[in-house]
Parts: C-alpha cells; sequence; structure tokens
C-alpha cells in the first residue's frame, strides 16, 4: 500500500490539532509545520483543503491559525483518505490486462475492503492517543 505525501501531512495535522481538542484557540500554520515536519508551502494547501472539506476552521489575524471543526472521534481515518484520492498499492494492474482472473480480481477486493473497514475504525482521537501513549506529543492544557 502507497500513502501519498498529501494524505500523510493531512493526517499529521490533523493529528496536531487533535492533541489540542477541546481547546479551541487557534494554531499557527508555522507552529504545526514545525512539530509535524511538514513543508509550510505544501501545509497551506493541505489546510485549505481540509477546511473546504469541513474538518478544520481558519482564524484570521495575528492570533490567527487552525482548529477542528468537529471532535477527533467524529473524524475517521477513511474520510480522509477517502477526500484525498484514496490509497494506492504497490500491487496493482497496470491497464493492460488482457482478460480478468476471477480468483486474484476477488482477493485485491477483499484486501481492498479489510483496509477500508480497518480505516474506518480508527479516528483522530485514537490517533492522538497513540501519539500521547509514546511520549512524542506535545501537551497542551487550557
Amino acid at each position: 500500500m502507497r500513502v501519498s505525501a498529501k494524505i500523510d501531512y493531512a493526517c499529521r495535522a490533523l493529528m496536531d490539532l487533535s492533541l489540542r481538542w477541546p481547546d479551541p484557540s487557534p494554531v499557527p500554520i508555522q507552529e504545526i509545520a514545525r512539530r509535524q515536519k511538514i513543508p509550510i508551502k505544501f501545509l497551506v494547501h493541505i489546510l485549505i483543503s481540509l477546511k473546504q472539506l469541513g474538518f478544520v476552521e481558519s482564524v484570521r489575524g495575528k492570533k490567527g491559525g487552525y482548529h477542528l471543526m468537529k471532535p477527533p472521534q467524529e473524524i475517521r481515518l477513511s474520510d480522509v483518505i477517502r477526500n484525498f484520492g484514496g490509497l494506492g498499492y504497490a500491487i496493482g494492474f497496470d491497464g493492460n490486462k488482457k482478460e480478468p482472473h476471477q480468483i486474484m480480481d476477488s482477493i485485491w477486493q477483499e484486501i481492498d475492503r479489510t483496509l477500508w473497514h480497518m480505516m474506518e475504525g480508527i479516528n483522530l482521537e485514537t490517533i492522538a492517543n497513540r501519539q500521547r501513549s509514546q511520549g512524542n506529543a506535545v501537551i497542551y492544557e487550557i
């Protein structure tokens, strides 16, 4: 399975914002970029997309930035990935298939369904909690 940089960075940015939940104060783009090691120019475009998709809200001004629109437990990994174009697979089709291979085609479909089912069970709260348990999370207090 291949995860695009765009999906990886979107998930990292959302995880960063999830670590602050329920603090409503906006997080500056520069802080997210620094903590998550995301190029700021790329992060700007990702956050705009996340805003258009309803995952985050932006606040303008000197103390502006971004915060989650919904609680982290309501944002599933599958939702983010689906909205950013899905996943690529290392095992895939080259488009030159001359005839279907029913057994293998059904196996690939089964694997795909299993992966999506797993991703639907993972939300941003789960991801943030795993980050916290690794001891690498920045703890925010209100």
